[in-house]
């Protein structure tokens, strides 16, 4: 498992997010103890289902994830409860976020699999139609980190993103609350990047399908372990090239290859840390939550289960197969972030809300 507590060896610029974890060579006992804190939470489960609700599409990488990750979890929650999956999809997760805030039973029988932007969204998004706190949610833990890329097809204006801060290229984006959308949209506003935005595309999947029919440029916030496998034959074919990463920390096989991160090239330190608060949320990219006022005995069992999946040697050997990566963050760590996330300086708030603002 990934040590968070690595990234305080970074420089400055991309240590805002960890400050919040430096605890989390200590968790590693937590579980341990917690265990004899939760002697009656077996009868709690027992002949019990635990509901497991995806905020995104059945066949979407986000449901297979909950399904690998579900079905070796109840191996190790006390009571041996069975478990079903349920897709909710619509407004980028919002719909499944709202249902659990608002809805879901607080018993620690129903856990859902969201998008980061639902995190975030209150903190530096411009809707209205938000009716929940992230901060009030439970945090079961992340399964991976996200990388974000930008990337240009080969007859693009620009071939790197040096250029692309004087060339202007046509970039899809898909509609508002989009990764592809807000990716850019950064970029724009805090590093000076000449892109303009064609958006309205549905997914970020048809807006790359969007740049393989020279509808536009390029196209951002592609996550690069997605990207990979599902578009892998534009980087066999040699058809695009890769611009940029955004993200808190690069991608080992990016930068082998020399792919620059975003932070080359913001300009201020305001700047710096209003991109920082942009990027924090890929460092939970696979969030997993339970509604409010969960029982203390049941999330803690809740994440009990997480972390030992997370450990778990068929687990790993299933995700592999499935070529899913994995890079877990645990509760305790998520909840902390998403708390020290929202105590940002307000300067710094407006800053990144701005640039998401079309």
């Amino acid at each position: 498992m990934r040590n968070l507590v690595t990234i305080r060896n970074l420089p400055f610029g991309r240590k805002f997010l960890a400050r919040g974890a430096v605890a989390a060579g200590a968790l590693c006992v937590m579980p341990t103890i917690a265990l004899a804190q939760v002697p009656d939470v077996e009868k709690h489960y027992t002949g019990q289902t635990i509901q497991f609700v995806v905020g995104a599409t059945a066949d979407s990488s986000y449901m297979r994830y909950a399904r690998f990750i579900g079905r070796h979890m109840v191996k190790y929650i006390p009571g041996n409860p069975s478990i079903s999956f349920k897709s909710m999809p619509g407004a980028i997760s919002r719909k499944a976020a709202s249902w659990m805030y608002n809805t879901a039973k607080k018993d620690g029988l129903t856990i859902a699999a969201v998008r980061p932007g639902i995190i975030m969204d209150p903190l530096v998004g411009a809707s209205k139609e938000i009716d929940y706190d992230p901060q009030k949610f439970k945090y079961l833990g992340s399964a991976a980190s996200s990388v974000f890329v930008c990337i240009g097809g080969k007859d693009a204006p620009a071939t790197s993103f040096h250029e692309a801060l004087n060339r202007r290229m046509v970039m899809g984006a898909s509609r508002f609350g989009g990764a592809s959308r807000d990716t850019a949209l950064a970029l724009i506003k805090l590093t000076g990047a000449k892109f303009s935005l064609v958006e309205g595309y549905d997914s970020v999947d048809q807006a790359a399908r969007g740049l393989e029919h020279s509808e536009v440029h390029g196209i951002c916030g592609l996550s690069w372990s997605t990207f990979r496998t599902e578009r892998a034959h534009l980087l066999k074919q040699k058809k695009i090239n890769i611009l940029v990463q955004f993200a808190p920390v690069g991608n080992p096989a990016l930068n082998k290859l020399g792919v620059p991160m975003v932070w080359d090239f913001v300009r201020t330190p305001d700047e710096k840390a209003a991109m920082e608060l942009l990027v924090s949320s890929q460092e939970f990219g696979r969030p997993y939550i339970a509604p409010p006022r969960v029982p203390r005995k049941q999330m803690i069992a809740l994440r009990i289960a997480f972390e030992r999946t997370m450990k778990d040697v068929d687990f790993r050997a299933d995700m592999r197969k499935a070529n899913l990566p994995v890079s877990p963050t645990l509760g305790d760590d998520v909840q902390r972030l998403v708390t020290k996330l929202y105590k940002a300086p307000p300067r710094i708030v407006a800053k990144a809300k701005a640039a998401f603002k079309g």
